[in-house]
């Protein structure tokens, strides 16, 4: 059977049996033991993620306490 077949078959469904198809097959995505090896990233992928982790290290932010105090501020 094709994707497309499949697919036109699932979309005949009821709602309700199209969104239990639906959650079924996310969690089977999900779920770490479902894929024993890592789904592989493209490398201009790894490479975005490794320039926004590097710009985390440029800037690491505001202490809570003071994010905290500039979004309730105390009326003292």
């Amino acid at each position: 059977m094709t994707k497309t077949e499949v697919q036109r078959q699932a979309l005949q469904l009821p709602e309700r049996e199209r969104l239990q198809l639906a959650e079924e097959l996310w969690a089977s995505i999900a779920d770490p033991n479902a894929y024993p090896d890592d789904l592989p990233l493209p490398q201009w992928q790894k490479d975005l993620l490794d320039k926004r982790l590097e710009e985390t290290k440029a800037d690491p932010g505001k202490p809570w306490e003071q994010v905290k105090a500039e979004i309730w501020p105390t009326n003292s």
